[in-house]
């Protein structure tokens, strides 16, 4: 279904009409804590092309014109927010609403996403299954560990690391999230890491018997900067300083490439032994960020 123009509380005008040069202009206000929406203009433009990577975007704007934020919303389920003001990220619910649109996962800078889903909790009726605050860390060559911090043996992921990635990403999601493995769909993360792997994004530390100990991949990574995803050491691993090392050593060779100027991610506020060690890296607090998973629809 389209979308039509809508006024809401604040006069603001939702549409899909956006033209790119705008929302880039928009975004590059804030490039580090935009470089996922930027990647997806650039790498696929503001036209929904139905490819799992990609999505549509509706803009809100003011009475003089003035885009004041944007909404993504991915064709997996994934909704990202960029405004101006907290307030602004209400003005979307009403439009996606009328228009149908799903999502199962919001991303959004912390004050933005509690004014989206407190409208949306009353307006839908659907409620989280998981809301809570996200640290968002940055970090580049002038911020990245100088000394204290030894190389470890890193690789880029092969298609025979597939069904190792997998095992890795489902037991992380898991954690992360609170799930049993049966309500984990290993079909999907297979597919993920498939694609990650095929387009050089997916990396691996092993030990002395080849077991993989650490894996990262990179949701975004070009000359918009990189964002960094899917950080995760086995539990049995943890506390021997494996993260530290092949972070460092991952961001270290990643920014040494002209092309990539910064990496960012975000962690649960709540994982001190995982902020301890983006820390130690060089990793930098620039924000706070909200994650929230809703229900599945039925």
């Amino acid at each position: 279904m389209a979308i039509s123009a809508t006024k809401a509380a604040h006069s603001l005008r939702v549409t899909e009409k956006v033209p790119a040069a705008v929302a880039l202009a928009f975004l590059r206000g804030d490039p580090r804590e935009n470089v996922f929406l930027i990647s997806r203009i650039q790498r696929g433009g503001m036209t929904d092309t139905r490819h799992p990577s990609h999505g549509r975007f509706l803009g809100a704007y003011d009475e003089d014109q003035s885009l004041r934020g944007l909404l993504f919303i991915g064709n997996t389920g994934t909704l990202v927010l960029s405004v101006d003001e907290p307030w602004v990220a209400a003005e979307f619910v009403e439009p996606i609403l009328e228009a149908g649109y799903l999502f199962g996962i919001v991303v959004s800078e912390f004050n933005a996403g509690r004014e989206f889903l407190s409208k949306y909790k009353k307006k839908s009726g659907r409620k989280p299954v998981l809301d809570r605050k996200q640290t968002y860390y940055t970090i580049d060559s002038s911020t990245i560990a100088k000394k204290g911090i030894k190389e470890i043996d890193m690789e880029q992921a092969s298609l025979d690391s597939i069904d190792e990635l997998t095992d890795l990403a489902c037991a992380m999601v898991a954690e992360d999230l609170k799930l049993e493995d049966a309500a984990i769909d290993r079909r999907h993360y297979r597919l993920r890491m498939t694609e990650k792997v095929v387009e050089g994004r997916a990396y691996l530390c092993r030990d002395a018997e080849g077991r993989p100990v650490f894996k990262a991949d990179m949701a975004v990574s070009g000359a918009e900067g990189g964002l960094l995803e899917g950080v995760y050491t086995p539990k049995d691993l943890r506390r021997e300083g494996i993260a530290t090392r092949a972070l460092w050593t991952l961001c270290r060779d990643l920014l040494g490439r002209e092309e990539l100027p910064f990496i960012a991610l975000h962690v649960d506020e709540r994982n001190k032994a995982a902020r301890r060690a983006y820390e130690k890296v060089g990793f930098q607090e620039v924000g706070a960020y909200r994650l929230t998973l809703m229900p599945p629809l039925v």
